[in-house]
């Protein structure tokens, strides 16, 4: 993309408070001047970060939207909060979930109602508002944060990967919807283990399996500039996750993954 091209977008940023979505704003202000709305449930947080990027060059019209983004009662009044501040979104990024303790969820069925409705449900929610808005205007990208975790069951977390797998499915479906179209893009982002504060409880963290939030910014930048349908991040987990999803049941059976 161009200087004078992301200096003239708008750039809706859904979970704005995650470490990845702030590496991803911050390097699209090295790009131009973009305009962003930053959406999320801490409003203190939200200006926080809409004054470090109006300081590294974006418009100093970008907005914030307050509201709980991953309750799907709110989505459509959320949503058509975003539009009164910009009548054209040019790209978007869904960076907002939840991972939660896959116990909790067996046992309680409102935590597990809970996980469907944040990651799948209001996600999907959010994904075809914004399909439309973009099949109305002609163009659009959007990059969603799915998972590793999503490409086979595993008893320690496969709860949480079914909603990844199926927010795939709708970005899958969403990409091949808009085939034709070259200009509006729809790209799943698959990371793998990320080292923020989400992941602290995991001992060990480093090696090439972890990515920074930066580096996986980077390559959900790269991969919507390259209209990628879908990426892993960091690129090895492809590998890895081929390996998984080729291994017979019965050996499977015989992990403890």
């Amino acid at each position: 993309m161009t200087e004078t091209a992301a200096s003239s977008r708008t750039i809706l940023v859904l979970g704005a408070t995650s470490a990845v979505a702030i590496a991803f704003a911050r390097q699209a202000c090295e790009q131009g001047q973009p305009t962003f709305i930053l959406a999320g449930r801490n409003e203190a947080r939200l200006n926080e970060i809409r004054t470090d990027l109006v300081a590294r060059g974006a418009c100093d019209t970008s907005s914030i939207v307050v509201g709980d983004l991953g309750d799907p009662v709110a989505v459509p009044g959320l949503c058509a909060q975003v539009f009164e501040f910009a009548e054209q979104i040019d790209d978007a990024l869904l960076a907002y979930g939840v991972l939660g303790d896959q116990a909790d969820q067996q046992s309680s069925s409102d935590t597990l109602k809970s996980l469907m409705d944040v990651n799948l449900t209001s996600a999907a929610m959010w994904c075809e508002m914004l399909a439309t808005h973009f099949e109305q205007q002609g163009q659009g990208r959007l990059a969603v944060i799915g998972s590793v975790a999503g490409d086979r069951g595993r008893q320690s977390n496969y709860l949480y990967g079914a909603t990844k797998a199926a927010l795939e499915r709708v970005c899958e479906g969403m990409a091949h919807r808009f085939a034709g179209q070259k200009d509006i893009v729809i790209t799943i982002v698959k990371p793998g283990f990320i080292d923020t504060p989400m992941t602290d409880h995991i001992e060990g963290k480093g090696g090439p399996l972890w990515a920074t939030p930066e580096k996986v910014a980077g390559v959900i930048h790269k991969a919507m500039d390259s209209r990628r349908v879908r990426v892993y991040a960091p690129w090895i987990w492809r590998w890895i996750l081929l390996i998984v999803r080729s291994l017979p049941v019965p050996i499977m059976h015989k992990t403890k993954m």
